[in-house]
Parts: C-alpha cells; sequence; structure tokens
C-alpha cells in the first residue's frame, strides 16, 4: 500500500486547515483592535496626566519654589502608571533650560537628564519605546515658555495586553483545530463508513467463499447502486453454486445443522467465560488503582504546591539572567568596536543593578521557600525535651518577635504568661508556632489596620497540659477557606508572594511535634483565636 494516501486523512488535515486558518485570521484581527484600544488608552492617559501636572508646575515655577513641586509630585505615587516625572524651567528665550523638580517612583532608579530629548520630541505626542512611554510638553505662562515638562510611564498594561492576546489566540485556535478534528472524524464516519463495511463484506466473501452475504444498503446514492448490482451478481453465483451443491446438502443438513448448533453455543458459553474473567480482572485492577490513587492524593497535592511556588522565582531568575548574558555580549562588541557611548555605559549599569536586583529577591524567595518547605518535616523541629521558666520563655519570645518584624511595632503585642511556672516540653517549636501565627496576622489578619492587637496568654489547663491561647482583632479568616485553613498552600495572597504553609506548619507542630491539638475560632468582626494544648511536665491543675 505504499505510496496510496488515505481520503480519510486528507479530508480531515484539509477541513482542521481551513478552520484553523479562519480562526486564526479572526484572532489576529480582534487582537490587533484589542491592542490598539489599549494603547490608544495609555495615549490618552499620558496627555492627560502631563496637562495636570502642567497646571501644578506652573504655579511653583511662578514662585521658584522647586521643593514644594517636589512634595506634590511625590503624590503621584497613587498612580502606578506614571514612573518618572522631570520639570525643568526656561530663565531666558536663549536658554535651553535647566533641572528645576523630579519625581522617581518607589524602587525604580533615577533617570538622567531628558532636556535634549525633549528639544526633539512634537509638542504632546506619545511616544513608544520597548520599555515604556514617554511625552514632553512646553509650559506656558502667558504666552511665554517657562519650562518644558517631560513625563515616563509604564508599558506593562500594554505588554499584558499582548501577551494576553497572543494566549487567547494560541487557545483559541488550539481549540478550534481540536473541535474540527473532532467533526471530521464524525463525518468520515458518516460517508466512509458504508465504504468501509462494503469492502469488508467483499473481503469476507473473497476469504470465506460465502456468496450468500450481501452488501447493506446505504443512504449513499452511488454506492447504493453498486451494492444492488454487486447484490444481484452475488444471487446468481449463489444460484449456479446451490445447482451444484444440493444433492451434497441434502445429504449432510441435519449433522451440518446439529454441529452448528453445538458450535454456536460453546462458542457462546466460551465468550461468557472470558467475559466474566475480564470483569474480574477489571475489578480487581480498579480496586488497586483507587488504593494507590488515595495514597497519592495529598503527596500530589503537596508536589502541585511546591512546583507552583518554585517555578515563578526560578522563572525570574532565568530571565534575568539572560537578559543579563545579551546586553553583555552588545556591551562585549561595542566595546571590540570601540563603539561605547557614556548613555551605552550607563544604560548598561543600570540594566545590571535592574536585573541583578531580581536575580537577588528571587534567589532569597527561592531560598526562603527552600527552607520553609524544609520545614515541613518534623525531624527537623524535634529537640530533646528540656525544662524551662515560662515567664523567662515569653520574654525571650516578645524581645525575639520586635526583631523580627519591625512592622510589629505600629501594632500593640500583650503577652500573659504564668509567673514561677518551670515546665519540661520543647520550647524550639512552641517558639516557631508563636512566630508563625504573628507573621499570619501581620501578613492577612491586619491588612489595612493602622493598629491591630495580638493578645498571647500561655497557663496550664489541666494535669502536665500546658495551653497556649493566640487572639488578634484582625480581618478574620474568610468563611470558604476556615475548613481548609491548616490545609498546605491554601492562601488568599499567592500573587503577593505567600506559599500558604504558615498554618499548615503551625498544625503539624502542634500534632506531630508537640503531641497536641488546635481549635480556632474566626469570624469578620472579631478576629481569629487559636487555642493550643498539649503535655508539659510540671503543669498542676489551675483555676
Amino acid at each position: 500500500m505504499a505510496g496510496f494516501s488515505s481520503v480519510k486523512r486528507n479530508f480531515s488535515w484539509l477541513l482542521v486547515l481551513v478552520s484553523s486558518a479562519m480562526v486564526l485570521l479572526g484572532c489576529i484581527v480582534h487582537g490587533a483592535m484589542q491592542i490598539h484600544e489599549v494603547r490608544d488608552r495609555l495615549h490618552s492617559q499620558a496627555q492627560n496626566m502631563t496637562q495636570l501636572l502642567i497646571g501644578t508646575a506652573s504655579r511653583h515655577l511662578v514662585f521658584n519654589s522647586p521643593d514644594d513641586l517636589t512634595i506634590a509630585l511625590s503624590h503621584l505615587n497613587a498612580v502606578p502608571f506614571v514612573q518618572h516625572v522631570h520639570v525643568y524651567r526656561k530663565q531666558s528665550e536663549t536658554s535651553i533650560g535647566h533641572f528645576f523638580a523630579s519625581y522617581n517612583r518607589e524602587g525604580l532608579a533615577p533617570i538622567p537628564s531628558r532636556i535634549d530629548r525633549i528639544q526633539g520630541m512634537p509638542d504632546g505626542e506619545v511616544a513608544v519605546t520597548d520599555r515604556y512611554l514617554e511625552i514632553a510638553r512646553p509650559i506656558y505662562i502667558g504666552e511665554r515658555i517657562r519650562g518644558y515638562i517631560y513625563l515616563r510611564g509604564s508599558r506593562d498594561e500594554l505588554n499584558a495586553a499582548w501577551t494576553g492576546v497572543m494566549l487567547t489566540s494560541f487557545f483559541i485556535v488550539l481549540v478550534a483545530a481540536l473541535l474540527t478534528w473532532l467533526v471530521s472524524l464524525r463525518l468520515r464516519l458518516l460517508f466512509t463508513r458504508p465504504l468501509d463495511e462494503a469492502v469488508d463484506r467483499i473481503q469476507q466473501i473473497a476469504r470465506d467463499k460465502d456468496y450468500s452475504i450481501r452488501l447493506p444498503d446505504t443512504h449513499l446514492e452511488e454506492l447504493d447502486r453498486l451494492s444492488t448490482a454487486f447484490n444481484m451478481l452475488l444471487g446468481r453465483v449463489q444460484q449456479h453454486i446451490n445447482r451444484q451443491q444440493q444433492a451434497e446438502q441434502q445429504a449432510s443438513e441435519l449433522n451440518t445443522e446439529l454441529e452448528r448448533q453445538v458450535s454456536q453455543r460453546t462458542m457462546a458459553l466460551k465468550e461468557s467465560n472470558e467475559e466474566l474473567l475480564k470483569t474480574l480482572e477489571t475489578v480487581h485492577q480498579y480496586q488497586s488503582q483507587l488504593v494507590e490513587a488515595e495514597k497519592m492524593s495529598s503527596l500530589g497535592d503537596m508536589v502541585a504546591g511546591i512546583a507552583h511556588e518554585m517555578n515563578t522565582p526560578v522563572g525570574l531568575v532565568i530571565t534575568s539572567a539572560s537578559l543579563l548574558q545579551d546586553k553583555l555580549q552588545v556591551m562585549q562588541q561595542k566595546f571590540e568596536d570601540r563603539k561605547v557611548s557614556s548613555q551605552d555605559f550607563e544604560r548598561f549599569l543600570t540594566a545590571c543593578r535592574e536585573n541583578l536586583r531580581l536575580i537577588s529577591r528571587n534567589t532569597e524567595r527561592t531560598a526562603d521557600l527552600i527552607t520553609r518547605f524544609r520545614q515541613l518535616a518534623m525531624d527537623q523541629f524535634a529537640e530533646d525535651i528540656r525544662s524551662f521558666n515560662v515567664n523567662t520563655f515569653c520574654e525571650d519570645v516578645v524581645s525575639s518577635l520586635y526583631s523580627r518584624f519591625p512592622e510589629l511595632k505600629n501594632h500593640k503585642l500583650t503577652m500573659d504568661c504564668a509567673p514561677d511556672l518551670t515546665v519540661s516540653s520543647h520550647p524550639g517549636p512552641i517558639h516557631q508556632i508563636i512566630n508563625q501565627l504573628v507573621q499570619n496576622s501581620l501578613q492577612h489578619a491586619f491588612e489595612g489596620h493602622d493598629k491591630g492587637h495580638i493578645a498571647i496568654a500561655i497557663d496550664c489547663a489541666g494535669e502536665n497540659t500546658l495551653q497556649l491561647t493566640y487572639q488578634d482583632d484582625g480581618v478574620g479568616i474568610p468563611e470558604d477557606l476556615g475548613r481548609r485553613a491548616f490545609d498546605p498552600f491554601i492562601t488568599t495572597k499567592r500573587g503577593t508572594g505567600a506559599a500558604g504553609l504558615g498554618l499548615h506548619l503551625v498544625y503539624n507542630l502542634v500534632t506531630q511535634v508537640l503531641d497536641g491539638r488546635i481549635d480556632m475560632r474566626s469570624s469578620r468582626e472579631g478576629g481569629t483565636t487559636f487555642v493550643i494544648r498539649f503535655p508539659a511536665q510540671g503543669c498542676d491543675k489551675r483555676n
């Protein structure tokens, strides 16, 4: 069969290619319109912001108050689009202008003077580069130009639009190709199944020499005419053979019928036995698979969470390192060609600093994630039981909390520990539990709160039982997450770097290391309360 092509396969590929091309064309047109809309919106935002800043800067130019203008510009922190603003003052008609005031978004390095760039930029036109948008306009006071204003904005929204359009187009084309392929399979069955059945019947007739078989009727007119003609031919052949075999058939008809029935019954019994054995084997396989799936369920969730959390910082480090290597190669080539200018070198240094900061920040993030994942193994926390004074332990905890969390000074922390109480337990895991709960409150409970209150109490709750009560007056845990608060990778702030392992770590420390139990109560009005009880030698029952 080498050298022959399949009608079914060619039909499917043609249908998939045509449909995918049409869908891709539609995605391209829609994506271009969407990106053009985002670009126009950013241009309008830049022009409106520049016009607003001209009105603010003109007053300060008249009164020569650059410091006041700098303070006014600092309020641009509330506008994520604005990255840098420069205001230049023109002292005379012949002077170009000199630096007057500026604004640089927090976390971004200041940019050099752009007065030379301003001279070549059209008035009010927004220029778009690979990294940012920029616009420059003169500042008129009366009919005289008294200065210039330069604004550089972020193009993150435009980049996000590009990425969204590309991903959406890819998935739409992929889904369209898949659906078209499925439709083509259905059409193939509709048009080629009758032909396949006819070919199978003809092969069966040739193989078995059973001329009593007839080609089936079809809904296709041409194939139905062919089947009718072929059936007529088979009928004539059968009549000729029947006349030749009529004498032999009459003699052996009874034996043949008996053998046929026995064969059919035997085959049916054999098929039933085989089907029963296959069914039993399938049931055993499904039982084993269900057991293994149940065993691997929790491990799969853990591995998926770790992979998701580690992928983002590692990917950013790789991307930054690649960009840094590309810029280094470009700078090396310019150096070898003796074409390095001070601006090129300054841009190179700026890019190096930005990428190195990104690499350092994400490397630290990765290291922190690895450390926290390692903490999930309880053998890292277990230590020998030792005797310690509860009051002294509370003082050490308070000192370490203020040292570890500087933002805790903005909130109120009260520690109520039983005086003159000495117990034998695991002070290390207890300390880590308190640290984790405080971190959880600062990160989640006190969001939007200027002053929060954390209350920690440690006292005996019974014979050889120590109770730790932790309470904050924050926003509480959402009801839909409350039932799963102690599960791994459950968090409301995944996009801000939270891994969702804090309360899961606390639960493991309490139940596995301290051999205790933890109860939680939470509400939107009353905050969250954790009550932890665990064995501790030296505790007497107190009222």
